[in-house]
C-alpha cells in the first residue's frame, strides 16, 4: 500500500496542478474528489482481484487459511497462481490495483474537469509538466 499512496499523492498534485493551469475553480475539491476516486477504485480493484482468483481457486477460502496459509508448505500445481505464470499474474493482479483507479481518475479528470471529448493521449496530459515541476522544487534559488 505504500506505494498506492505515493501514487495517490502524485495524482493529487497532478490534479491540483490541472485545476490551477486551467483554472478550473474549487482546485481543492478537485483534488480532494480524485482522492476519494483513486482509493474507492483501488479498493474495488482489489476486491475484484479477489473475485477473479477466487473463481479459479480455493486459495483464499477458510479451510486454505485453517491449513496453515501461506506459511503451508504446498506442492501442488493447480490454480491460477500456481507456478511462473502464476508469479506473473500476482504482479498483473497487484498493479491493476493502481492502474485501474488512475485510469478513472484520468478519464474523470479529462471528461468532467476539463470538459474536454474523450482522447486518448489527453488522458495523461500534464504528466510530465508535473515531474518537471517536481524536479525543479527542489533546485536551491
Amino acid at each position: 500500500m505504500t506505494y498506492g499512496g505515493i501514487f495517490a499523492i502524485l495524482i493529487a498534485i497532478w490534479i491540483y496542478r490541472t485545476g490551477v493551469e486551467n483554472k478550473t475553480g474549487r482546485v481543492f475539491y478537485w483534488v480532494v474528489g480524485s482522492f476519494v476516486v483513486y482509493l474507492a477504485g483501488t479498493l474495488l480493484a482489489t476486491y475484484f482481484n479477489g473475485m477473479i482468483i477466487e473463481m479459479f481457486d480455493t486459495d483464499i477460502s477458510s479451510e486454505y487459511d485453517n491449513a496453515g496459509g501461506l506459511n503451508a508448505i504446498d506442492d501442488s500445481s493447480s490454480g491460477i497462481q500456481a507456478g511462473a505464470g502464476g508469479s506473473f499474474i500476482g504482479i498483473i493482479f497487484e498493479l491493476l490495483t493502481w492502474i485501474i483507479p488512475f485510469l478513472i481518475v484520468a478519464v474523470l479528470r479529462q471528461l468532467v474537469m476539463l470538459k474536454q471529448p474523450f482522447n486518448f493521449m489527453g488522458l495523461f496530459s500534464g504528466i510530465k509538466e508535473m515531474f518537471i515541476a517536481i524536479k525543479d522544487s527542489f533546485k536551491a534559488s
